[in-house]
């Protein structure tokens, strides 16, 4: 019972503005990515998933990865990692294949036409990014940037 209470006090202490700012911080995110997802579809041959995971690959070394880092790289599921390059190998983006060393292990990397369609996204994504982030200022840029490396490296000791 006191163990209870006490829990329930610290609940009532809390400050208001953490969930506050939880749920601005949640909210925005979920917002520009519905703008970036929608811009993506409609001006390019990808969705901002598959624009993701071009750019894991691409920052790979090498440009290539396998699918289990591509998954962590991503915080995603191995399954659905599976699908998603699945779909871009049916769009000609990707190719995979297993390492003659391990039958079990699969390595992706982009195909020509990857590169090319990722380069135009980059392009196109990079001017709607700072469209959409310009409503901060720029003499509030260099803050923002701080408080979330702070926020990032805060989280980075936090098991999940």
């Amino acid at each position: 019972m006191n163990m209870e209470r006490k829990t329930m006090e610290n609940k009532d202490d809390a400050d208001p503005r953490y969930l506050q700012l939880w749920v601005r911080m949640l909210s925005s995110s979920t917002r520009v990515t519905q703008i970036l997802n929608k811009r993506m579809k409609e001006h390019t041959p990808l969705t901002l998933a598959k624009f993701d995971v071009l750019v894991a690959i691409d920052r790979a070394p090498g440009g290539v990865i396998t699918m289990s880092e591509l998954s962590r790289m991503l915080l995603v599921s191995n399954a659905n990692t599976t699908g998603m390059v699945g779909r871009l190998m049916k769009d000609g983006l990707v190719e995979k294949w297993a390492l003659p060393t391990d039958r079990r292990v699969y390595s992706v990397s982009m195909t020509s036409e990857g590169r090319r369609v990722l380069k135009n996204a980059i392009t196109i994504h990079k001017g709607w990014v700072d469209e959409l982030l310009g409503g901060i200022g720029e003499e509030n840029l260099e803050s923002q940037i701080a408080l979330f490396s702070h926020f990032k490296k805060s989280l980075s000791g936090i098991e999940a």
